[in-house]
Formats: structure tokens, sequence, C-alpha cells
């Protein structure tokens, strides 16, 4: 009995401090569920846990650093609670959390994407769309425009229309990008972790997602603009199977990307611990 309750302990710790933020908590489903972010988000906090859950069990170390570091961060979120929206809170709660995750899974050597996951999985699509999707929407009118100019068409472009003889059509909100940008950034996280990568191949690559989801972006705008030209305007699955391909694409330039990360990638070899000789 008293073995099963030193194995179970580290998890039961981790779990005290998750209720610690409990506000944040609330904060996290109700947004799940009313209708303003898509509840995605939480498949990042899965992918989270699949990838750094212990294979040989949890463990405690009171002198893991990560311990100073979840400590510091729930001060950060205690100093912060009595004013700070939900939102803003949710960062200091879920960087806590990971640092006490890492620690009791003994999952060190994915830190940097596992940080990066949970701070992924707090529910920020609307957030984004409200203050960055309508220069999204620009960056990708004017890319999809320079693809179909070079292809040999004269679409003029404003802000985020797009026209060409006498037909108008406009970048709306969806196809800003941004849930493209977020499910990316997962994938990437996800990529990441398989490979133990360290911080600094983690910011390169997460930077990398940026022009690849642009990129692509701006060809799904090409594409449905090309096919709302037509005198019979495209069917819904027309439209969706075109988002999906290009997420396809998405992902596949983001998997070769991570191939040749891999291969620059110096190999780790095992770990070895050097310990002082006795003395004679």
């Amino acid at each position: 009995m008293r073995g099963e309750w030193q194995r179970l302990r580290p998890g039961l710790l981790v779990a005290i401090h998750a209720a610690c933020f409990w506000p944040v908590w609330r904060w996290y489903f109700q947004r799940l569920n009313d209708g303003s972010d898509e509840p995605w988000a939480i498949a990042a906090l899965f992918a989270a846990v699949l990838m750094s859950w212990p294979a040989q069990g949890f463990r405690l170390d009171a002198r893991d650093p990560m311990w100073v570091l979840a400590a510091a961060f729930t001060l950060v979120y205690a100093v912060l609670a009595p004013f700070a929206p939900p939102l803003v809170r949710a960062i200091p709660a879920m960087a806590a959390l990971a640092c006490s995750w890492i620690s009791v899974t003994g999952s060190r050597r994915r830190l940097p994407a596992i940080v990066c996951l949970l701070l992924l999985s707090i529910p920020v699509i609307s957030s984004l769309q409200f203050y960055a999707g309508y220069p999204l929407r620009v960056i990708t009118a004017a890319s999809a425009t320079e693809m179909l100019n070079l292809a040999g068409f004269e679409i003029a472009r404003v802000a985020t229309s797009m026209s060409v003889d006498g037909r108008t059509v406009l970048v709306d909100a969806p196809c800003s990008g941004v849930r493209m940008l977020w499910t990316g950034s997962v994938l990437c996280c996800v990529l990441l972790a398989m490979r133990d990568a360290g911080w600094r191949s983690t910011v390169f690559a997460l930077l990398l997602v940026i022009p690849v989801v642009l990129f692509v972006n701006g060809v799904r705008a090409a594409l449905l603009f090309l096919l709302e030209i037509r005198a019979t305007p495209p069917s819904p699955a027309l439209h969706s199977l075109v988002g999906v391909a290009t997420f396809v694409l998405a992902a596949g330039l983001l998997l070769w990307s991570d191939a040749l990360q891999r291969r620059a990638q110096p190999s780790r070899g095992p770990v070895v611990r050097l310990s002082a000789s006795p003395r004679s």
C-alpha cells in the first residue's frame, strides 16, 4: 500500500497544483463551450499529456529546479489574479503546470515543446481572430493577388477585396488563416517533441510555421477566388475540399521542414554522468 502511495503521490501533487488555478479552468471550459472558440484547443492539452506521459511512472524530486520555476509562475499568477483578464492569467498558470508536470514525468528533454503545447491549449483563436484577423486577411488577399497576376490574370485588390471583370470577392474571417496557423503550430510542437528539440530549434521551427501558413493560405485564397468568379458559385463541399487540400499541403511542408531540421540536428548520445572518484 505504501509503495502504491509513493507511486501516485507525484501525480496527485500535480493535480493539487492544477486545482489551485480553478478560476482559470472554469473560464477555460466556459470558453470552449460558449461558441467563441472552437473546442479543438483541448486537443493541444491532450497532445502535451500524451507526448510527456511517463513510461516508467511518475517520480518526485524535490531538488528539481523545475519546481522553483513552477513556484515562480504560480506567484506571478497570484499577483495577476486580482486584476488581470482570464486570458492573461491563464498564461502563467499553464506555464506553472508545465513545469510541475515535466518534473514529475521526467520529460525534461521535451520541455520546450510541452510548454508550447500547453500554451497553445489556451483558447485564444477568437482573440487572435479579433486582433490579428484583419491584418492576416490583407496579407492573404495580397499574396493571392500576386500569385494570380503572376499566372497571367489581371486582379485588382483593395484591402481584403479582390476584383476582376467587375466581380469582387472578399477574403472573409474564416479565410484569415488563424485556425491554420494554430493547427500548424500544434503539429509543429508535436514533431518537435518527437525529436526532443531544444529551445533554439523550437523557436526556429515555430517561426517557420508563419511563412508556410501564409503561403499556403494565399494559395487557398487564390483557388477559392477562381472558383467564386465562375458563373456558378462553388458548392460548400468544394469550398471545404479546397480547405482540406491546402491544409494537407501545409502539413506536408511542415513535415518536410521537420525532416530537414532533424537531419541538421546533431544526434544526442546517451547522457553520461561523471562522479568524483573516491579518495584512496
